[in-house]
Parts: C-alpha cells; structure tokens; sequence
C-alpha cells in the first residue's frame, strides 16, 4: 500500500546506515578504500558505487572510463484521475509506436493493476510524454502537457470528461540508454573491478533499468563480497529504452 519505499525501509531498519553525507571523492588505499566526504573521511574493505551509471562515472572518473557520460532520455508522468465509468479496459496500459505520430508515448491503467490507488469511484492513468525522440515536450508547461495528453488519450479512449485530478510528476534525473559505447562501459568495469581490490559498481543503467535488473544486480555484487570475489560478470547488451 505504501510503494516500494517499503522494501528500502524495511532493509534500512536496524542498520548503520549515514544518510546525507556528500560523498565527494574516493581513493585506493593500503587499508582498502577511502571516501571523502563533506562530513569527513570514511574508510573501508569493500567500496560499492551504486550510482545511477553517469553519477558513477563522475565519482570514478580517475579510473578513465571510455566516456564521460552515457546518454539519457527524460520522460514526464502526466497522472490523471477520471471518474469510473468503466471505459478503461482491463489491461496493463499500452504503448504507442513512433510511427503513429502520438503526443504520449505510452499510458499505465495504473488502478488496473493496483486496486486502492485511487478513492472509490474514481480511476487513475499515467502517461509517459517525452523520451528521447521528444526531449522537446518534457519542457512544456504542466498545464500544457496535461492538455495536449488529455487530448491524444481522448483519441483512443471514451473518457468521461474533464479529469478530476492532475499532476506532472518531473524526474530529476534521466533513463539511462544502453546503446552502442554500453558494452565497452561493461569491459571497462569488468576490468576495473578485476584490478581494484574490494571496488563493485552497480546501479541504475549498468544492467538495465527496470527494479528487476537493480534487484538483480546489487544480489550479484553482495554475493561476491560475501564469496571474495571481485564482482565481475559477463557483459550483456540490453536493449535501448524509450
């Protein structure tokens, strides 16, 4: 009910965990690793970046990476509520290809899939405006962009008037894209990790960036610190998102 803040703060309860501390710079040192922050100097035997992939690269730029940053697209969610007058089909939601030329790139029949997200009576859609094609709209006014979303879903829905409720939630940072220098990042960290005893990087966009591949990934580097090894895994290609 709550989101999936629920699974971060249930693995925070009870740890020993320093929030806010501004980290800074990193450094190898006999003892492990060093981390400067704006609170003071940290050291340690294991030292996991699980930065998304471009904050990671900033923190570990001494290690010359192949590039400086990756790519990044950024998308809006434009949340609406209508009153339910059953004219949302029972699915997932959809996504629009570029050639149909549509103002929203995909819309989420978000109360389809999590009863109780909205009060009785009432549905819940989210559309996804932007990307990397249309980084142009992301830009607009919120008032604009519930207009124009509200227009294009109207044309593939019967929706019942005006909405009751809307927002523009605005991301702060950008969806990674995995295109064609991501496979040399991979070699890169796979031999960074292979030469800097105790060092795993992780995070958003390194093995795709769905919660699953975050989940997936962090198991991975937690069960080479517990096994001593160095974290290193096959490279992969995922495909380009959005």
């Amino acid at each position: 009910p709550d989101g999936m803040v629920t699974l971060v703060n249930r693995l925070a309860e009870g740890k020993n965990i320093l929030f806010d501390h501004g980290v800074q710079g990193v450094r190898q040192v006999s003892q492990g690793w060093e981390v400067t922050t704006k609170h003071g100097v940290l050291t340690c035997s294991h030292l996991v970046s699980a930065l998304p992939v471009n904050g990671g690269l900033k923190l570990l730029a001494q290690f010359a990476p192949p590039t400086e940053q990756i790519a990044e697209s950024t998308i809006c969610n434009v949340v609406l509520g209508f009153k339910d007058t059953g004219f949302i089909p029972k699915a997932f939601g959809y996504l629009a290809p570029e050639v149909e030329n549509r103002f929203v790139l995909g819309c989420m029949f978000t109360t389809q899939m999590f009863p109780g997200r909205a009060p009785e009576g009432l549905v819940l859609l989210e559309a996804l405006v932007g990307g990397r094609r249309h980084p142009e709209r992301v830009k607009l006014t919120d008032r604009e962009l519930i207009d124009q979303t509200i227009t294009d879903l109207g044309e593939l829905l019967e929706l019942p008037g005006d909405p009751v409720f809307g927002k523009v939630m605005r991301p702060k940072g950008g969806i990674p894209q995995l295109e064609d220098e991501h496979l040399s990042l991979l070699r890169w960290r796979e031999t960074l990790q292979q030469q800097q005893t105790g060092l795993h990087l992780c995070g958003f966009g390194w093995d795709g960036i769905g919660i699953n591949d975050a989940t997936k990934s962090a198991h991975d580097v937690a069960m080479s610190i517990i096994n001593g090894g160095t974290g290193s895994k096959q490279t992969e290609v995922k495909p380009v998102y959005f």
